[in-house]
């Protein structure tokens, strides 16, 4: 017992130190073991279309965080852990809601998850700036790039029709239609199950667009047309990159053609500032020669007499004003005083211009449907009783057998004593009518009540062949009609 308590005062200093450290590991234990305080203070600080960026305030009695996140607000799930106050959760899908929890822990104590505060996430794309720009003849998008894109939908009057990778897109069908338009654009991120910014604004456009681009053929000529747009002024034609016409009308003749040409025609509009142009009208085809039937020639007589009743330049004209059987295009109507081309005029219209009743419906056959007989007649100046052998003669359509005026066919010339006319169906006639020196005079007219002397009937072919206008490729295969192929 002596020596105990000898070595204790010997022995006194270390015990002191060995009892405070003791008292430090209690205390370090007894801080181990103690239960946390709630995270609080919990937020976003900062988020992007796939992260978000959290932080919280320290939480006493901690010496790490745990970081649960969940989509419904319900079930969570772990994350990671960290030692610090921010932690970045990667990887999100943009759009979708998320809710974090963060759980304080110390040893084998955490603190209480379901007090902890949830906050909402909602990643996603920022909405593209949209314009539009017609000025060059395209309806021509663009808009803003939005990081994290992958791609951008276009919406034209709320429906979907392209999307693209990159920030510019061409509406060609806008272009080739014309009208009024409303855009929008969104922008879009992944491929499978695409998430959608929101709509850019929305932009009004208007394309004028030129229609009816059309080309045909006369027995020499190609006549091209179009429907003119009071939005323009100048129409220029193109052959390949080669200006050859312009125009301020919605027509444009090409003089002469070859059947083993492959034609490239252009048609662009202008304002009559030259600021803006309509799209490009493009057209390329061949010219090829097929049979020409009874009917192709009627119709193409019938025809012919259609356009130059609408078209102003040609008048009605006889005696004085007019030689009696002559011709505009064989150069045989030369008026009552030798005439100079396109100078000698009478209220503005020249004389070479005129038609008298017979030699125009003689002309329709001449050179609509480009029948020989009738031809050779219109250039001797010879009237259409003459070519007995390109028509049947009908007596009076009231005689029995005969034609009757509900029989009468397109194509079919109406004689009287002084008249002569064409019938082009639907109840209605084309003639050289009179009244002078009027754009009016040439017309279409219903036909009335008055008989006529006899019918002659076309029973020939024209010139026996027809030039039919095709769409080709650029090795001249013809490109088939899919409505015709069906």
């Amino acid at each position: 017992m002596k020596k105990i308590r000898s070595w204790l005062r010997k022995n006194k200093k270390i015990i002191i130190i060995a009892d405070a450290a003791m008292i430090v590991v209690v205390c370090a234990l007894l801080a181990f073991i103690s239960t946390p305080v709630e995270v609080e203070g919990l937020q976003v600080s900062d988020s992007t279309y796939s992260t978000a960026q959290l932080s919280w305030d320290k939480a006493g009695n901690t010496a790490a965080y745990r970081v649960y996140r969940s989509e419904d607000g319900k079930d969570y799930e772990y994350l990671d852990s960290t030692a610090d106050t921010t932690f970045t959760d990667k990887k999100l899908r943009t759009g979708t809601t998320y809710y974090y929890k963060i759980v304080a822990r110390n040893g084998l104590r955490t603190s209480d998850i379901d007090e902890t505060e949830a906050v909402e996430v909602v990643p996603s794309l920022e909405a593209p700036k949209l314009d539009v720009d017609t000025t060059q003849g395209e309806m021509k998008l663009s808009y803003t790039p939005v990081e994290g894109a992958i791609g951008y939908e276009i919406f034209r009057d709320g429906e979907s029709i392209g999307q693209t990778e990159g920030t510019e897109f061409k509406d060609e069908q806008a272009e080739a239609q014309g009208g009024e338009f409303n855009y929008e654009v969104k922008a879009y991120r992944y491929k499978k199950d695409p998430v959608y910014s929101a709509a850019s604004n929305k932009v009004g456009a208007e394309m004028y667009a030129i229609t009816g681009f059309n080309v045909a053929t006369t027995d020499q000529d190609l006549m091209v047309s179009w429907n003119g747009n009071d939005h323009y002024s100048t129409y220029r034609i193109y052959s390949g990159d080669e200006i050859i016409g312009e125009t301020n009308e919605s027509k444009f003749r090409i003089t002469g053609f070859d059947l083993d040409t492959i034609y490239k025609l252009k048609l662009v509009a202008f304002t009559s500032d030259g600021s803006e142009q309509s799209p490009d009208v493009n057209k390329q085809f061949k010219v090829f020669e097929e049979e020409m039937t009874n009917e192709d020639a009627i119709n193409a007589a019938v025809q012919w007499g259609i356009d130059i009743a609408n078209d102003n330049s040609f008048t009605y004209g006889t005696g004085k004003r007019s030689h009696r059987y002559g011709c505009y295009f064989c150069q045989t109507n030369v008026g009552p005083r030798k005439n100079i081309k396109g100078k000698s005029k009478v209220n503005g219209h020249s004389y070479e211009k005129t038609y008298c009743c017979n030699p125009f419906v003689h002309a329709c056959y001449a050179h609509g449907a480009g029948d020989a007989n009738m031809l050779a007649a219109c250039q001797a100046g010879k009237g259409i009783a003459m070519t007995k052998k390109s028509f049947t003669r009908y007596g009076h359509w009231k005689s029995v057998g005969k034609v009757s005026k509900g029989n009468l066919r397109k194509g079919d010339v109406l004689v009287r004593s002084n008249h002569v006319c064409m019938y082009i169906g639907d109840g209605q006639i084309v003639h050289a009518a009179g009244g002078g020196w009027d754009a009016g005079s040439i017309r279409i007219q219903k036909l009335g009540g008055t008989n006529y002397s006899f019918v002659m009937r076309y029973t020939g072919n024209g010139r026996g062949v027809k030039y039919v206008i095709k769409d080709v490729d650029d090795i001249g295969n013809v490109i088939e009609d899919p409505a015709e192929t069906a």
